[in-house]
Order: C-alpha cells, then sequence, then structure tokens
C-alpha cells in the first residue's frame, strides 16, 4: 500500500474512534402544535461556539407528531457521512432536572476541533406498529482552552505521491497539553497553509492538498504559535493531467416516498478520460445511498412530517482504464435535496 493511503487510512480512523461517542436516553411524551418543525433543535443554536470536553445544554422543541418515544444526539465533522441509528453510537446525554429528554446536555467530543454537526434524532410513532425517525442539526464551531504543544503529521515522511490531479486532505493534527490530539484541517480551526513550491503541490484554506507536478515541496502549517513542516516529493512522467470536473444541479425538491435520483453524468473530464464516481452524504440523517460509485445514486425520500433538506457531495476522479485510476480527482460539487410531506 502507498505511504499516503496508510497514512489517510490511520487518519480516517482515528477521527471516526475519536468523534463517534456512546450514550443514550429516551421517553415517552405527546407532542403539542405550533412548530414548524416536528423536532427542532432549539440548544444551541445555528453557529454557537462550544468547549471539546465540555457538558452543553441542549434542547428541543416538538412540533405536530403525536408521539415522540426518543431524541439521540450525535456528533460529525463536516465532512463525515452520518451512520445509521442502528450502527452510530449517540452523544452522552444527561437530562434536566425532572428527567424530560427535550433538555439536558450532551457531551462535546474532547478530540474535536472547528467546524462540526450536532444531529438530533427522534424516534416518532403513529400508532402500535408505525414508527419512523424525525431529524434536526445544527452547525457549531469548538474551540479548546488546551495549550498546542506541537504540530504532527499522521503519515510516513517525506510524503510520496506518483499522480498528478491527487486531492487528498493534509493530515495535520495538533499535540495538545491535555494529550490530546485534534485535527487541524477543516473550517473554523484557525489553521493555515500554505505551499513552497505551487508548481508542485496547492493546499487551499482548509487544508485540502491537490497535486500539481512532479518535484518536491512543503507543507507548512500553522496554527497559534506553532509551525509544522511537511516535505513533498511527486514522481509522475511529465504528462500532463488536468483534474476532472464535479458537476450536478444545486437543488432538488421531492416528496416522502418517491424515488430520488443524484444525476452526475453532466460531470466531465478535460482530457477526455473516463470517470469514477463517488456520492457522499454530508448533511441529513443517514439515508439508503444505492450506487454511491455510479453517476447515478438514488435513495427513496424518507418520511418527513416539514420540508427538510439532505446534502450530497459528488467528487469525481479521471480513469486510464475501466479499471485503472489515472489519479486526478475533482473539488466535491455539493446539492441539496429538500423532502416535503
Amino acid at each position: 500500500m502507498p505511504s499516503e493511503r496508510k497514512g489517510q487510512s490511520r487518519w480516517a480512523l482515528r477521527l471516526w474512534v475519536a468523534l463517534i461517542w456512546s450514550g443514550t436516553q429516551a421517553c415517552s411524551l405527546v407532542s403539542t402544535d405550533g412548530t414548524t418543525w416536528a423536532l427542532t433543535l432549539t440548544i444551541p443554536t445555528q453557529g454557537a461556539t462550544v468547549q471539546s470536553g465540555q457538558s452543553v445544554p441542549v434542547a428541543v422543541a416538538v412540533g405536530k407528531e403525536r408521539d415522540l418515544r426518543a431524541v439521540q444526539y450525535y456528533w460529525y465533522r463536516l465532512d463525515e457521512e452520518p451512520l445509521a441509528t442502528r450502527r452510530a453510537t449517540a452523544a452522552p446525554f444527561t437530562a434536566a432536572e425532572g428527567g424530560s429528554s427535550l433538555t439536558g446536555t450532551v457531551l462535546v467530543p474532547p478530540e474535536a476541533l472547528g467546524a462540526m454537526r450536532l444531529l438530533a434524532v427522534g424516534e416518532v410513532t403513529r400508532g402500535r406498529l408505525e414508527s419512523y425517525e424525525e431529524f434536526d442539526e445544527v452547525l457549531v464551531t469548538v474551540e479548546t482552552s488546551a495549550v498546542l504543544t506541537a504540530i504532527e503529521f499522521t503519515v510516513e515522511k517525506p510524503w510520496r505521491f506518483d499522480s498528478i490531479g491527487k486531492r487528498v486532505v493534509v493530515p495535520a493534527v495538533g499535540q495538545f497539553n491535555d494529550g490530546r490530539l485534534r485535527p487541524l484541517t477543516g473550517p473554523n480551526v484557525g489553521s493555515r497553509f500554505r505551499s513552497s513550491d505551487e508548481r508542485v503541490v496547492l493546499v487551499d484554506a482548509v487544508g485540502n492538498l491537490q497535486v500539481k507536478g512532479a518535484g518536491k515541496a512543503q507543507i507548512i502549517v500553522e496554527h497559534r504559535e506553532k509551525v509544522g513542516m511537511l516535505g513533498i516529493i511527486v514522481e509522475a512522467n511529465g504528462e500532463v493531467n488536468r483534474a476532472p470536473i464535479a458537476d450536478v444541479v444545486n437543488e432538488m425538491h421531492v416528496r416522502s416516498g418517491e424515488l430520488v435520483v443524484l444525476d452526475g453524468l453532466l460531470s466531465r473530464d478535460p482530457d477526455g478520460d473516463q470517470l469514477r464516481y463517488d456520492w457522499k452524504q454530508i448533511r441529513g440523517h443517514r439515508v439508503g445511498l444505492i450506487n454511491a460509485n455510479d453517476s447515478k445514486a438514488t435513495f427513496v425520500a424518507p418520511i418527513v412530517s416539514e420540508r427538510k433538506p439532505y446534502q450530497f457531495s459528488l467528487t469525481v476522479t479521471d480513469m486510464a482504464g475501466p479499471d485503472t485510476v489515472k489519479g486526478a480527482d475533482s473539488v466535491p460539487a455539493v446539492m441539496t435535496v429538500w423532502v416535503s410531506p
């Protein structure tokens, strides 16, 4: 396995272990009318700032549904796909005085930093046999008061690439004086990135790197008062390989029960290469996405009581043949699917 793949696998596993927490809380209650959503996450508010490793207040408002039996909370990074409830583990929840699941506190993952999604999922019942899940979510920024002691990279050095156009996340993590490793990439983390030679690699403001040409370069990461440097070697032939373009519609509007088709056929490669497709859900409670590696992915629009958004991204990679990856990746294209009752 190439060294960059080893580093990425360790990085993904570390984030998954760090950011999925355990716990659950359930109760039975009768709801009242009067809110726009059947389940609305009212605390924390959109854009709030919270501290890693601390318990934060949470509250949901119940709207038009008859019976809400369980409320669970899940933390995800912005680029992390949601898990099905039966596979995910909820954040530790402590009910407020009186034992209601509508208010209480949840623990912020100690390893979190930067923009995070807090997803609230409620199990709604209609009669003895019928039930489904409602959700709401907010984006918050996680900060830490711990002192950064060093910047590290979870990849073998120097980081080697053998294809032009590859797009990956810089595997930069911070070692803090509370003993935690936290990711230094992503929105609202506060890191600064730059390349010593943009003819070899480019890196954007949140730490996404794209290989541009053969040669040697360094990625410089600055966070607070610390600086980390990662050497990069790109060994590739002189053939120009331009990145493909992922192309999707910005929005779709569907109703519960309809078959939703996510269409990536407008995606293209400027060099005329064949494409490999990778669909990923990035907002909303998880749906069963079928054919996620085809030009058209599908899912059945879930039951909702009010209009709710689900968001998906498409990344395409150029191919040298039916089973041979050439290696250039597109910037992800994002579309929002609005589901109405």
